[in-house]
């Protein structure tokens, strides 16, 4: 029967060592509202000619790639891992009552001793309801993650995911992922930026993207078509924020070519507090601006200022009523 998108699932599970697959269910979903864009797995085909013949006269393969973007909207943590590997997570309500858990990522070696290593996912891409079949990547690996927002809108998280090892489960099986307790989609009603120059909250945010590169690569080697392993590179955290033009700030930041002297601070909430409270808080620290430019200067329009930042390290704190990061 022809497929529509409400037949289609798409669910994750962290591997406990590269292609190992996930172990026992795959608890997870991306977010809320997901799109899978630009689906693919190749082989790499090869046409080979030979003299005295226009025609081709065989084939030969390379090395399995597959690759997928996955679009969603933040509703809940668990992506950040697929970029700063493992996390902690603690009991925070103050009477352990275990209402309130938070769980923290860093990109910190001396804290984060596996950042130097990539984690990688398993796959379950179902096609169909009580039929047909089931595509089932495993070592798949995240180069690159971003978070944006604008004002009224919901904060859009993207991922490059990539893998090298994939087979099809002929035996079709229902998507067991859940949605976490109280989770929620996000947007930027309750949301906050500090300005890294001086630490106090940034006003008349507009826009705002945040650029996490592990630029995690995959290992082939001789003997197989399929992946056998992946590393990581230098972490990569870029973005961009952009404000309403108010003085010459920002533009001197650019010109003074140096790192700014505070921590840039997003937080993304449900605007809840005490037990309730559902949020995730971003620490930028070693931010320096690298380029300020304006949206364009129209007659009756508003005047923004882009400025284009990067960041040496990050930490990420979530906080929601799961006791541990799945």
């Amino acid at each position: 029967m022809t497929k529509s998108a409400s037949s289609i699932y798409v669910e994750y599970a962290y591997e406990p060592n590269f292609k190992a697959g996930a172990a026992g269910s795959f608890p997870m979903l991306f977010g809320k509202e997901q799109k899978a864009n630009g689906l693919e797995f190749k082989n790499n085909q090869m046409p080979l000619g030979q003299l005295y013949s226009p025609e081709i006269t065989c084939y030969a393969y390379g090395k399995s790639e597959g690759k997928l973007s996955m679009e969603f909207v933040l509703a809940n943590p668990w992506f950040f891992e697929s970029i700063l590997y493992s996390g902690v997570s603690a009991d925070i309500d103050g009477v352990g009552a275990g209402l309130l858990y938070s769980h923290t990522w860093d990109s910190d070696p001396t804290v984060n001793t596996d950042i130097r290593t990539t984690k990688s996912m398993a796959l379950r891409i179902g096609y169909g309801v009580d039929t047909d079949f089931v595509r089932l990547p495993i070592g798949v690996v995240c180069p690159t993650l971003s978070l944006k927002s604008a004002l009224g809108e919901t904060v859009k998280i993207s991922q490059e995911l990539v893998w090298g090892s994939e087979t099809v489960n002929q035996t079709f099986a229902s998507p067991t992922a859940t949605t976490m307790p109280g989770e929620i989609g996000y947007t930027f009603v309750h949301a906050s930026i500090t300005s890294p120059l001086t630490g106090s909250t940034l006003a008349t945010v507009q826009d705002f993207e945040l650029n996490m590169n592990s630029q995690s690569e995959l290992v082939y080697e001789l003997g197989t078509a399929d992946a056998a392993d992946a590393y990581r590179k230098i972490l990569e955290l870029t973005g961009k924020v952009t404000v309403t033009v108010k003085d010459s700030t920002f533009l001197e930041e650019v010109y003074a070519r140096a790192e700014s002297a505070n921590d840039m601070v997003i937080t993304i909430s449900n605007g809840v507090a005490g037990d309730g409270e559902r949020s995730v808080t971003i620490t930028l620290s070693g931010v320096s601006f690298s380029a300020h430019n304006n949206t364009g200067l129209s007659p009756g329009e508003l005047v923004l200022e882009n400025m284009d930042f990067q960041a040496r390290s990050i930490n990420v704190v979530a906080k929601n009523e799961v006791t541990a990061i799945p």
